[in-house]
């Protein structure tokens, strides 16, 4: 059955204007589960009038207030858990064992780490002079937008939903097209949470028009964005007309770099994980592996022998740990990536195979896997694949291992396996990269930064260093004595 979805707009649900919609297809099993509003410029404005309306009420109320709003809607995102968790698996093609026990419990759990971390969020004092008050208060931007990827289709909204709400910001939340259903259940469950009509807007339709307005729009201040770096770059071009603030968090070409003395088997298992978890569309995906000489042969049969282990099939079995990638289009790209890396002079080390089930063939599977003895000028290392593709590359000194690592415009993450941590931590000091992991790969916590260098974007989701991207900091100075500050005034006279 296909479910007809409507959008978020000023605390209705609605159609678009021109009545037109798009399918959201099951990656899974190629079949349409449901339509949603295709919208355009038009619901745009009405967005941004909505969200401007509401501030007023929500930038008033107390942080306390809003981070208590934020707790309920963690509660009944926990309370709805399974019904968010299939919905995800059925728009994007997670398995259900991780959108049921990773995507949907740490929505919540991020929830909770704003709404607590937001009230204790301080301005500073400064000391000028013993005739004066100097300080910093932290205010709401106003407006923001907050323009989401297919990946992760619920928890990249609550990295910025929560956020800019705990500091009081108004927001319009345009997830993607081809994954929008759980971002439109989060809508209802912020109202449904007791968060004002307006404050939340959710709204579907193209980049091209949803988006592109959005982030023209002169009444929005901010646009948060997490996606591919081209997409990154237009929407720099397009937010300069209007000088509004962007954070970019975008695309990545992560190494995972395996030292001398590294304990192999722990950096099979750091690869496995890093490379396919999310079927390998993860920004920070380890998708470069520079291995040393010495370890490479060993470290290459252990990998392909592990990738070998890993189950692909029905993504409503909670056997399966691998799923489809998220759409036909995205599936076709990484085959060519494939085939051309076949005749690059990597060498194809395993190539997986997909799911037999006759009810999975119509599916967008695409299997682990590995090409070995690759160098940095292939397509293969340098482009962002964004599937569960990687390349080995061997390497002779830790300097040799620098110089690869950071022989790319991308800037995201990398990981060290080392049993000498001094020499991971000197390494570390020397790769261009927002995030650097020592003896682990792709792990991130609600506490700490993350955002990249280079083209990787910039600005920082999670941790306390994400208000920052919400909040205006401004400047009171206050005299004390009723006098100028005479030394500067007598400058005129």
């Amino acid at each position: 059955m296909v479910e007809k979805y409507k959008v978020l707009i000023g605390g209705e649900w609605g159609d678009s204007a021109s009545g037109e919609t798009s399918e959201v297809v099951n990656p899974a099993n190629g079949e349409v589960v449901a339509t949603v509003p295709k919208c355009g410029a038009g619901e745009v404005d009405a967005c941004v009038t909505a969200a401007a309306a509401a501030f007023p009420e929500w930038s008033g109320k107390t942080v306390a207030e809003r981070s208590k709003l934020l707790l309920e809607l963690s509660r009944l995102i926990m309370a709805n858990q399974e019904s968010l968790a299939r919905l995800e698996t059925m728009e994007h093609g997670s398995p259900i064992r991780k959108t049921m026990n990773f995507d949907v419990p740490l929505c919540a759990e991020q929830l909770e780490y704003f709404a607590g971390v937001a009230r204790g969020i301080t301005g500073e004092t400064l000391p000028v002079g013993p005739w004066c008050l100097s300080m910093t208060v932290r205010q709401p931007l106003g407006v923001v937008g907050l323009i989401t990827p297919w990946n992760f289709p619920a928890l990249m909204v609550v990295w910025k939903l929560g956020a800019a709400l705990a500091m009081g910001n108004t927001c319009i939340v345009k997830p993607p097209s081809i994954a929008p259903l759980t971002a439109l259940k989060l809508g209802g469950l912020a109202m449904e949470a007791g968060i004002p009509k307006g404050v939340v807007n959710v709204i579907t339709g193209p980049g091209e028009t949803v988006g592109e307005a959005l982030v023209g729009h002169p009444g929005v201040a901010k646009i948060g964005f997490t996606g591919d770096t081209a997409t990154g770059k237009r929407i720099m071009r397009v937010a300069s007309d209007t000088v509004k603030q962007v954070g970019l968090e975008l695309g990545g070409k992560n190494a995972f770099v395996i030292l001398e003395d590294a304990d192999v088997d722990s950096a099979v298992e750091g690869a496995v994980f890093g490379a396919y978890f999310n079927t390998g569309q993860v920004c920070a995906a380890a998708s470069r592996f520079y291995v040393h000489q010495s370890l490479y042969d060993e470290f290459s049969e252990k990998f392909v022998a592990a990738s070998k282990t890993l189950r692909l099939g029905d993504t409503m079995d909670f056997a399966t740990v691998l799923g489809p990638v998220a759409y036909k289009g995205h599936r076709d790209k990484i085959a060519g990536f494939v085939e051309r890396a076949k005749n690059s002079g990597a060498k194809l080390l395993f190539e997986g195979e997909r799911p037999s089930a006759p009810a999975l063939q119509e599916g967008y599977f695409v299997a682990p896997t590995i090409f070995g003895d690759c160098t940095n000028d292939m397509e293969l290392m340098r482009d962002e694949i964004f599937g569960p593709v990687v390349g080995l590359s061997r390497f002779g000194s830790p300097d040799e291992a620098i110089g690869l690592v950071n022989d790319t415009p991308y800037g995201l993450s990398a990981s060290i396996w080392t049993k000498d941590t001094r020499a991971g931590l000197a390494m570390a000091s020397q790769i261009q990269a927002g995030t650097v992991w020592i003896n682990e790969h792709l792990i991130i916590f609600c506490e700490t930064p993350w955002g990249g260098c280079k083209e990787s974007g910039w600005g920082k989701d999670l941790s306390k260093m994400v208000f920052d991207e919400y909040t205006m900091t401004k400047h009171i100075y206050v005299d004390l004595t009723g006098q100028p500050v005479k030394p500067w005034y007598g400058i005129l006279k």
